[in-house]
């Protein structure tokens, strides 16, 4: 009997293996690799080697949009286990039977300010230290290093620059992990100009890479919105001195080194008092940067890129459209301080048209800001802004005062 329930569960595992193969997953050390190997073939090999498994499809079919996020949060469910070992642990669900679940830290968090490259919390208490699954190529939350601090994802405009988990390439590299790596290497990581997303750790899941990565902010005075505007100039300035193109320079793609939870920020608050002089800000997502490649006597004119542009164009003409989508992207903000900076319109105008062959490029436009801002003194920079968005039909006027994060 024992033998032929031997020969029986021989006949099953062989049955089952024919039909579902088992694929050797590599991760460091042979058990850990065994343990994900058969932990990867009991979940039907949610996460393979192509980076394309991170990819949704249309998010306005809300049929595909939930079915989508069904796999993704699967995906990560299905790593969570593999992250502690690294030093890192993913928030969970609040409710994992929902979909749209807050993710709430498996233990008691720690807000206040922390070093760099590590964001401030401005949060109080536990329970304001959860926050929505929005971006799904991005884990949902983790802690690094033992202890957990406040980790985000990154929402709107100039909003969180957390502790973030995130995929970045397949088997084949992708243009962004290539970026990251360029930025983060040692000579010009610790440059005071690169303002870009500071990685922590390239952590490799059976050639699948994932990077660690260190609420909408009101600008009350023009200090800060000269600050704002001078570290994302000079960072399109670094890349470009180092052939690098960002390729998608939007405000979702602009943050700030500060963390407010959502339960703490309604839908349509705005907090002021989080944007001094201690601030950071960084470029994120690299997924379509125009990166170096040897000298190519073929490049286009200047004046010729934008008929000859395309999404996989050279440096030349990525450039020019990385300077006209920061002069888009600034101009919102940084036109409310017109009757401060007078000339800072013409400038802003001058950045954009990128087939114009005398638009100014990312480090003529840094120079040229610097000299506009040496007028400014003291009480110029503490002078409060009046007007807060800037669109070429109309100006928008504070009508309330400022809602400082203390007092929320």
């Amino acid at each position: 009997m024992n033998a032929l329930g031997i020969s029986l569960a021989g006949g099953v595992l062989a049955t089952t293996y024919i039909f579902k193969p088992v694929q050797w997953i590599r991760v460091h050390g042979f058990w850990s690799s065994l343990y994900w190997t058969i932990r990867s073939w009991l979940w039907n090999y949610p996460v393979t080697q192509d980076y394309g498994v991170w990819k949704t499809g249309d998010p306005n079919d809300l049929e595909v949009f939930e079915s989508d996020r069904r796999r993704l949060l699967r995906m990560w469910r299905f790593l969570r286990p593999f992250f502690p070992s690294c030093g890192y642990h993913l928030y969970v669900p609040k409710d994992s039977a929902d979909i749209y679940s807050y993710l709430v830290p498996i233990t008691p968090m720690s807000s206040g300010m922390h070093s760099f490259p590590f964001a401030p919390c401005l949060y109080k208490t536990d329970s304001e230290a959860e926050f929505p699954f929005y971006v799904t190529t991005f884990a949902s939350i983790l802690a690094p290093l033992a202890h957990q601090l406040s980790l985000h994802l990154f929402g709107q405009h100039g909003t969180e620059l957390g502790e973030t988990l995130w995929a970045v390439s397949g088997s084949k590299p992708t243009k962004e992990l290539q970026a990251l790596r360029l930025l983060q290497s040692d000579a010009l990581r610790d440059d005071p100009r690169n303002h870009t997303i500071p990685v922590l750790d390239f952590i490799e899941f059976n050639n699948q890479v994932f990077a660690t990565r260190a609420t909408r902010a009101d600008f009350v005075t023009v200090g800060e919105l000269v600050r704002y505007g001078q570290a994302f100039l000079e960072a399109t300035a670094f890349i470009h001195e180092h052939n690098i193109a960002h390729g998608d320079i939007d405000f979702q793609n602009m943050v700030m080194d500060v963390m407010v939870s959502e339960p703490k920020a309604p839908f349509g608050a705005v907090f002021a008092g989080v944007r001094g002089p201690e601030r950071k800000y960084a470029f994120i997502d690299f997924e379509t940067a125009t990166l170096p490649a040897p000298s190519d006597s073929s490049s286009p004119d200047a004046e010729h890129c934008v008929q000859r542009c395309s999404p996989a164009a050279d440096f030349a003409c990525a450039s020019k459209r990385d300077v006209d989508d920061l002069a888009s992207a600034l101009e919102i903000h940084l036109r409310c301080i017109e009757d401060v900076m007078p000339d800072l319109g013409t400038l802003l105008d001058s950045m954009q048209n990128p087939d114009d062959p005398h638009q100014l490029t990312a480090a003529a436009a840094l120079s040229r800001y610097e000299e506009l801002c040496s007028s400014l003194n003291t009480d110029d920079m503490q002078r409060e802004v009046k007007a807060i968005w800037w669109t070429r039909e109309h100006i928008r006027y504070r009508v309330s005062p400022p809602v400082y994060i203390s007092d929320a």
